[in-house]
């Protein structure tokens, strides 16, 4: 099986979620995608400032433009960009800290994450608030190819736990969302 095979279920999981399927309508409302990217920030950043592994291009690099992305939105909202962390989020950052400890752990991260912009993230982008510096990529399908070079299915078991932490996250917005009357 391939790595997209072994990890159809999680994916799919992700994908089902009812803040996924606001974020891919168009009608995600812009304090909701803002604190959407305030965690995916954190998450990007603590990848891309691993101590140990770096990403395969400078190019996937998205955290600078996550926060291009945030800066845009945020002077629409009296919102504190610094302490909305789900616990998601603050709980991916510590297994990027703690347990990636192999080149293959990072990359797993980057299949689900950067291949992930680089394909559906493209859906995204025409249909979210703002923007959308997040989702540009400069030659998308080269960087694509670079990833899936480096990618097998011992990578898989790591993979399962991004898309898992993905789906918390979902699920998290989501019920923010509802909390705060926001749909």
């Amino acid at each position: 099986m391939s790595l997209k095979e072994l990890t159809m279920q999680q994916h799919k999981n992700a994908e089902r979620q009812k803040f996924a399927s606001i974020l891919m309508s168009g009608s995600i409302p812009p304090i909701s995608y803002l604190r959407y990217l305030i965690n995916q920030y954190g998450c990007y950043s603590a990848l891309e400032n691993h101590i140990d592994y770096i990403l395969p291009d400078s190019r996937l690099q998205r955290s600078k433009y996550i926060l291009d992305d945030i800066n845009e939105l945020k002077t629409e909202f009296n919102i504190d960009t610094n302490e909305i962390l789900s616990k998601s989020s603050l709980n991916y950052v510590k297994h990027v800290q703690e347990n990636i400890k192999s080149f293959d752990d990072f990359m797993a991260h980057v299949y689900v994450r950067y291949l992930g912009d680089l394909r559906g993230g493209q859906m995204i982008a025409k249909r979210i608030p703002g923007t959308g510096f997040y989702y540009q990529f400069d030659q998308p399908d080269e960087l694509a190819k670079i990833i899936y070079n480096k990618l097998h299915d011992d990578m898989a078991d790591e993979a399962k736990i991004v898309f898992n932490y993905a789906t918390e996250l979902f699920i998290e917005m989501y019920d923010i969302m509802i909390s705060n009357k926001e749909i």
